[in-house]
C-alpha cells in the first residue's frame, strides 16, 4: 500500500518529467552552443514552485527536504540537456545555505527571491594551490572596522556571469594547528561580476555547458560584517553541512544523467536494425546496458538514504560520498555504453550520448574527486590510518 509520501513523490516525477519534456534537444544545444543561460527553463521550475522546494514555507518555499531536491534533480537529469545541472548552484548553496545558517534579516532578504526565480547564485571556494584542502586556501578577508578586505584567486568557478550572489569562502584568521578548522568565513557578495575589486577570465574547458568557468581575482573587496553567511571563522564545518548537500545533489544529476544514456540506448537499439532485425536483440548490445541499468538502480537506493538521513538531522557523509562516488562510476559507464551501442552515430552531434559521456566523466572530479570519497570513507568509516 503508498504511503502518501510514495504518492507525492510520484507526483512530483510526473511534473518534473513535464517541464523536462518541454525542452527539447535542439533547445538545450542552442543554450550550450550560444552560452546563453536557459531563461525559459528556470522560469518553468520557479513557475512550478521547485526552485523552492527546500525553503521553508514562510519564506515562499514549498518547506519539503533534500529527498525532494533529489528527486527532482534526478528527472530533471534524466529528461535531458543541462537540467540536473542549473537546478544545483542556487537551491543547494543559495537556498539550503541560507535556510541552515542565515540570520533573520538574510532569510528575509535572499529566499524568496531564490523560491520565486529571481536570484542566482554561484560558489567562490576552488583555489588552484588548494585544491581539495580547503583549509590551505590563500583568499583573505581582513578585518576593517565593520567591513571585511577581501584578497585571493578562485578557480573553476561556474557561473559567475549569470549570478546575483556569490557565496565566497575566505580565511579570517591565521591557520592555526592546534585548531586546523577554525579561521574561515562564508560571505555572501551581491553582483559579483559588477564589483570593481572583481575581475574573471575565462577559463578554456571543452564541456558542453550554458555557463562559462572562470578564474576569479579578488583585490580589495569590501564586503560587510553582516554579510557573513552563519559565524566568523566558523565557516569550515557549514560548509561542509553545505559541501554533503552538494554531493547529494551531484550525484543524483549522475544518477539521471546514467540512466538518460540507458533510456537514449534502448531507444536506438529498438529502432536500429542489421541483418535483419533490431540490434538489440543481441546479447551484445542487451547484457552491457542491463548491467548499467542494474548498477544505477542499486546507487539510487544510498542515494535516497543519504538525503533521508540529511533531512532527519543525521550524519550523512558516508552516504553522500558513497551515492557521489557510485552514481558517478556508473554513469560514466552507462554513457559510454551508450555510446557503444550506437557506434559511430555515437559521436555526432545529432545524437545526445557524447554530450552526456562527457558531462558524467567530469563527475568523478567534481565536486570532489572520487579519490577523496574513498579516503572519506576509508578512515572514517574503515578506520584506516589517515593517508593525505
Amino acid at each position: 500500500m503508498a504511503s502518501d509520501n510514495d504518492d507525492l513523490h510520484g507526483l512530483i516525477r510526473e511534473s518534473v518529467r513535464g517541464i523536462a519534456s518541454d525542452f527539447d534537444r535542439d533547445y538545450w544545444r542552442e543554450h550550450v552552443d550560444e552560452k546563453e543561460f536557459p531563461e525559459a527553463y528556470w522560469q518553468a521550475l520557479a513557475d512550478d514552485g521547485w526552485l523552492g522546494v527546500a525553503i521553508p514555507e514562510e519564506y515562499g518555499g514549498e518547506g519539503m527536504g533534500m529527498e525532494e531536491m533529489t528527486i527532482i534533480i534526478e528527472e530533471l537529469s534524466r529528461g535531458g540537456g543541462q537540467g540536473g545541472i542549473v537546478f544545483v548552484l542556487t537551491p543547494v548553496f543559495g537556498g539550503i545555505g541560507i535556510t541552515r545558517h542565515g540570520t533573520e534579516e538574510q532569510k528575509e532578504h535572499y529566499l524568496p527571491k531564490i523560491a520565486n526565480g529571481d536570484m542566482r547564485f554561484c560558489m567562490g571556494l576552488t583555489e588552484a594551490h588548494a585544491g581539495t584542502n580547503t583549509l590551505n586556501i590563500e583568499t583573505r578577508a581582513e578585518k576593517e572596522g565593520e567591513e571585511f578586505v577581501v584578497s585571493g584567486q578562485k578557480m573553476w568557478i561556474s557561473g559567475v556571469e549569470n549570478a546575483d550572489t556569490m557565496l565566497l569562502i575566505a580565511r579570517t584568521s591565521e591557520f592555526d594547528r592546534s585548531n586546523p578548522t577554525h579561521g574561515v568565513s562564508m560571505f555572501l557578495v551581491d553582483d559579483p561580476a559588477e564589483r570593481e575589486a572583481i575581475s574573471l577570465s575565462t577559463v578554456d574547458v571543452a564541456l558542453p555547458w550554458f555557463e562559462k568557468q572562470y578564474q576569479v581575482d579578488i583585490d580589495g573587496l569590501r564586503v560587510h560584517e553582516d554579510d557573513i553567511l552563519g559565524e566568523e571563522d566558523g565557516g569550515l564545518y557549514m560548509l561542509w553541512d553545505t559541501l554533503n548537500t552538494e554531493r547529494i545533489a551531484g550525484a543524483a544529476s549522475s544518477l539521471g544523467g546514467g540512466l538518460r544514456a540507458v533510456d537514449l540506448a534502448v531507444d536506438y537499439a529498438c529502432d536500429r536494425e542489421v541483418f535483419g532485425q533490431p540490434i538489440g536483440a543481441h546479447q551484445a548490445i542487451q547484457h552491457p546496458l542491463a548491467d548499467s541499468y542494474a548498477k544505477l538502480l542499486a546507487s539510487r537506493e544510498i542515494l535516497y538514504k543519504a538525503a533521508r538521513l540529511w533531512d532527519d538531522g543525521e550524519d550523512c557523509g558516508m552516504e553522500a560520498n558513497a551515492a557521489k562516488l557510485l552514481t558517478s562510476e556508473f554513469g560514466t559507464e552507462a554513457a559510454d555504453r551508450a555510446i557503444q551501442t550506437h557506434g559511430g552515430n555515437g559521436f555526432t552531434r545529432e545524437y545526445e550520448v557524447y554530450d552526456i559521456w562527457q558531462n558524467m566523466r567530469l563527475t568523478q572530479v567534481a565536486p570532489v574527486t572520487n579519490q577523496m570519497a574513498k579516503n572519506f570513507i576509508a578512515e572514517h568509516h574503515l578506520g584506516l590510518p589517515r593517508s593525505y
